[in-house]
């Protein structure tokens, strides 16, 4: 299977006021980040509210925690980290995408509007930055050329992000098999592939299950690249994931810690995304979803009341 395009498609931030720069800085005494923000202290109390949505993290044979022990990231110590945020200078997130779905899912996701690149073509790559898979013999990408040698020169200056999704299979280095996908905060690029998510027009089943892999890997990437570390408390979006198994179990949604998160940085109120993901699961026509962040927004709803 050798398909050789790449495809892109870019995404507008919303202009919003990041005002969470004293909060972010503040400094952290006993080993315990501190919340002093009463924007805070409301998305802590969301928190609980979806907490029973979300089941713990449990670390099976073969996971990505077994592979890669982490400490994980909460709410407090993400604020206390000075995450990267969008700014009033770059407010442009770049995404290479071959589904407009997707695109769909980024803007209710992360509160970004959409626009979609034309598709272009993979040539020329380095000798140094290809090889033939060691086990399945089929061509493979390093994924460093995309971070460090192609995107960051086609990176405009009001660049939030820049992200590109590739038909080829892609590897970091000569240790590893294969790797979904990377991202750099530094350069604000990032990459991904299709290529082990399976064939979307063998059946809706396998269309669904395409879908899926490509929503979560593409929020997933994005998450990291404003400052969002893996996540060990839940079962959460942005879990590592070491193979596709570990990916399926995963859902769709990330979990109270890391929805606190993008609240946060994209100043995206709880209840609101999650009626326009509801919106979007509508449209898609998945009930579970819809059924599932419905009664999320109803549930966060009561903060108030």
């Amino acid at each position: 299977m050798q398909r050789r395009k790449f495809y892109i498609f870019i995404l507008l931030i919303l202009s919003f006021g990041c005002s969470n720069t004293e909060t972010s800085n503040q400094s952290v005494t006993n080993n315990q980040p501190q919340i002093t923000d009463e924007r805070a202290a409301t998305l802590n109390k969301i928190k609980d509210l979806i907490m029973p949505f979300f089941k713990p993290m449990r670390v099976q044979e073969g996971d990505w925690l077994k592979s890669f022990p982490e400490n994980g990231q909460i709410f407090e110590e993400y604020l206390n980290s000075n995450p990267t945020l969008p700014t009033a200078e770059r407010q442009t997130i770049y995404i290479r995408k071959i589904l407009q779905i997707t695109a769909n899912y980024m803007k209710a996701f992360y509160n970004l509007p959409v626009k979609l690149n034309a598709e272009q073509k993979l040539k020329n790559v380095p000798k140094d930055m290809e090889r033939k898979n060691p086990g399945e013999g089929h061509r493979q990408i390093k994924s460093g050329y995309f971070l460090n040698d192609l995107l960051p020169k086609m990176l405009p200056q009001d660049a939030a992000a820049f992200i590109c999704f590739t038909n080829f299979d892609l590897y970091p280095d000569e240790n590893w098999n294969y790797v979904f996908g990377q991202a750099t905060l530094e350069n604000r690029v990032g990459v991904w592939s299709l290529w082990r998510f399976g064939g979307p027009d063998k059946s809706v089943e396998d269309y669904k299950l395409f879908l899926s892999r490509t929503l979560k890997v593409a929020m997933h990437e994005t998450g990291h690249m404003f400052s969002m570390l893996h996540c060990t408390k839940y079962e959460c979006l942005m879990s590592g994931s070491n193979h596709l198994g570990e990916t399926d179990r995963r859902p769709l949604d990330v979990c109270p810690e890391c929805m606190a998160k993008i609240a946060w940085a994209m100043n995206y109120e709880p209840k609101r995304r999650f009626e326009s993901l509801t919106k979007f699961w509508e449209t898609q026509g998945w009930a579970d979803e819809k059924k599932s962040f419905t009664e999320k927004a109803e549930a966060v709803s009561k903060i108030g009341e």
